[in-house]
């Protein structure tokens, strides 16, 4: 979690890329907070439905939907009420497929695919004329044991070539303004800004300042680019944390929300109880339970 908003980890090898994961909401992982990274992301749900979130836009997707994010956008998954949810991400920088930034196909095809990117679908819904395309190529990639990518290095560019060649034209006309970019980069630095600092009270009016904007305006650009207010934000990544400790850390319930920023233990404890329908206790308990049966 403490590693999640500007993710520096390699995705696959730094000679090779490219990986897929796979994510099980809510039996692996509560959810995935706002975070970015360099590569260009495609997750495609496999089972159930739930939320996902790119540049403030969310999006309710289920079975076979498929998700564009371009290098550098901030996004995020969350569960919708008490639905199940599985999902595919896969992940690789374009320098995957050409090493030459000043190659044709980088400049005339990938370089369009960047921060400032405006897709023309962002959801592309099952059933759709892009979907058919893009989800037999997605499906046949996830199939590819992870072991053996080196050894089907040219049939993974060869279905990713395909898969650009069919987004080649999803790139919208360029809608990017100086303060649009400027909302982006302010965005990121209050993300980083709370990654660091969640343990101690931070007041709205601290963010702002980070920002020079006044905080009725950084409170409306924050809402505008995560699609949630900045306190639900900065309660739910400390209820993220809280969660994540009290499954890998014998800790109390009062330790960890003190040290995750939260003052009141009442408090603390109704959030929990609303986010994840368990007390923190409970949450501890049957996570234990569930690690026990899996053994």
């Amino acid at each position: 979690m403490k590693q999640t908003l500007r993710e520096l980890k390699e995705h696959g090898k730094k000679s090779f890329p490219f990986a897929i994961y796979q994510g099980r909401i809510p039996e692996w992982l509560s959810g995935y907070p706002l975070h970015w990274h360099r590569e260009f992301e495609i997750i495609f749900l496999t089972y159930g439905t739930g939320y996902i979130t790119v540049q403030g836009e969310k999006f309710l997707c289920q079975k076979d939907d498929i998700i564009l994010i371009p290098p550098e956008q901030v996004h995020s998954i969350a569960r919708k009420d008490e639905d199940f949810m599985a999902y595919h991400n896969i992940l690789f920088d374009f320098s995957f497929l050409e090493e030459n930034p000043e190659s044709f196909c980088s400049r005339a095809f990938f370089q369009n695919f960047s921060e400032n990117s405006k897709l023309k679908e962002i959801h592309v819904e099952k059933g759709s004329e892009l979907n058919q395309k893009l989800l037999p190529l997605l499906k046949n990639l996830v199939d590819i044991p992870h072991d053996c990518y080196e050894e089907n290095a040219l049939l993974i560019k060869a279905r990713l070539f395909e898969v650009m060649h069919h987004l080649k034209n999803q790139v919208g006309a360029p809608n990017e303004t100086p303060s649009s970019y400027e909302k982006r980069i302010r965005l990121k630095k209050v993300l980083s800004f709370i990654q660091e600092n969640f343990s101690r009270n931070i007041a709205v009016e601290e963010a702002a300042k980070l920002t020079n904007l006044s905080p009725s305006r950084f409170m409306k650009m924050f809402k505008e680019q995560t699609g949630m207010a900045f306190i639900q934000y900065l309660n739910d990544y400390r209820l993220e944390l809280s969660a994540e400790e009290l499954l890998q850390s014998t800790k109390s319930v009062t330790q960890i929300a003190f040290e995750n920023g939260f003052e009141n233990l009442s408090y603390f404890i109704s959030l929990f109880r609303r986010k994840f329908a368990l007390s923190p206790n409970e949450y501890r308990k049957q996570g234990k339970s569930r690690v026990e049966s899996d053994d």
